[in-house]
């Protein structure tokens, strides 16, 4: 079996992982009073963007480190991942534009009383950063489209990745020390401080630079695990992620990492055929994954809506609610959300993916010329001339 042939069998059931962990973080910031959202494994949720972080690492390491020997592999690298994250993460900015006019509107002419005034976290300062993804190292706080700023970090993660892997091009072990630095840098950063979004840019860095080192571990054919030792993983995963709920704002919250690494390199180093990879492989789970992206950068603008709708509801109904109470602290209204809300949010992420993400990041195949001239220069600069015969 060929290495990408083995890739794609396993980008299969990760997908499906990717899509599941975009429902649960969906859920997670929903956040209203009902057993389907209040429950452990929904409030552990924010572990997921940590599991996102490693896996992306370990998928770009496998597909795309061998490329980064040459000038024109690392712009075709970089140019493909500004295509797949950034063209949504605008239209998305601009939705939330478009909201901050609704809650204006409303506020100056409708009366309508708002949490936070129109443009004041969501500022035009705010929104710059936005635009130049520079919001996950200048500011403290998330705006906007608040799931935005991971999709910020990972993208500086890019570039890291790619300036590394080129500069160290020809010196593997090199590279990998290098990777392991940065992680064990971001890892002792983060463990005197918290998994807090202000610290997103070390985050990334730790889950997505322990990727490259899984994938370089997995690579290296030397760790195989039989199918026991991967129901064991599972069996100690699925028994975290059930309990707790777990802590986020401690520095010891950073070793909860270690969850999705081993969950990684049990699904990487077993054997194909096993229940848990023939789940992950059903065919509606494996597409959850693909449109996930999409999941995960549009649901909080669906949520923002939905909320002030239900809010307006159950003033004009206030049998609905109990005096004083917000309408997602009500178990009935919080269920019709998640009831209308996450079906919704799948249908707008299977649209964005179809008509939007997909044909924009299509566009990557169509490599200009300037970019195969790089690769000769490079190629003439260490390779001498011939002698004539």
């Amino acid at each position: 079996m060929t290495r990408k042939t083995q890739l794609h069998q396993r980008i299969a059931y990760f997908e499906s992982l990717r899509g599941l962990g975009a429902t649960s973080i969906v859920l997670y910031h929903l956040g209203g009073d009902t057993v389907f959202i209040d429950n452990n494994l929904v409030n552990n949720g924010w572990m997921m963007l940590d599991f996102f972080f490693i896996l992306s690492g370990c998928v770009i390491s496998f597909a795309f480190l061998p490329q980064m020997d040459r000038p024109g592999g690392v712009v075709h690298f970089l140019w493909g991942r500004f295509l797949r994250v950034y063209p949504l993460h605008i239209v998305m900015l601009l939705v939330f534009v478009g909201l901050e006019l609704v809650k204006y509107a409303g506020t100056h002419y409708a009366g309508i009383a708002a949490d936070t005034p129109a443009f004041a976290e969501n500022n035009l300062n705010s929104f710059l950063h936005n635009v130049f993804l520079t919001n996950v190292l200048m500011l403290d706080h998330m705006t906007w489209n608040k799931p935005s700023w991971s999709v910020a970090a990972e993208f500086w993660a890019y570039g890291l990745f790619a300036l590394a892997a080129y500069a160290l091009r020809g010196h593997r072990p090199l590279f990998l020390g290098v990777c392991a630095l940065i992680a064990a840098g971001a890892f002792a950063y983060l463990t005197q401080h918290t998994m807090d979004s202000a610290y997103g840019m070390a985050r990334c860095l730790w889950g997505f630079f322990l990727g490259v080192l899984l994938a370089a571990l997995l690579d290296s054919g030397r760790v195989r695990l039989s199918v026991p030792m991967l129901h064991v993983i599972c069996i100690c995963v699925a028994a975290i992620l059930l309990t707790g709920p777990w802590p986020h704002d401690h520095g010891w919250s950073v070793l909860f990492t270690s969850v999705y690494f081993m969950l990684l390199l049990a699904l990487f180093a077993s054997p194909e055929d096993t229940v848990v990879k023939r789940v992950l492989s059903h065919p509606f789970l494996v597409r959850l994954g693909t449109v996930s992206f999409g999941i995960y950068l549009i649901h909080s603008a669906v949520w923002w809506v939905l909320a002030q709708a239900a809010r307006v509801v159950v003033k004009l109904v206030p049998g609905l609610v109990q005096p004083g109470q917000d309408a997602l602290e009500s178990a009935l209204v919080s269920n019709v959300l998640l009831l209308i809300g996450l079906p919704l949010i799948y249908l707008l992420a299977e649209l964005s993916y179809r008509w939007f993400e997909k044909p924009i990041y299509d566009l990557r195949f169509r490599q200009p010329r300037w970019v195969a001239e790089l690769d000769r220069r490079a190629e003439a600069q260490v390779t001498p001339p011939q002698p004539p015969a």
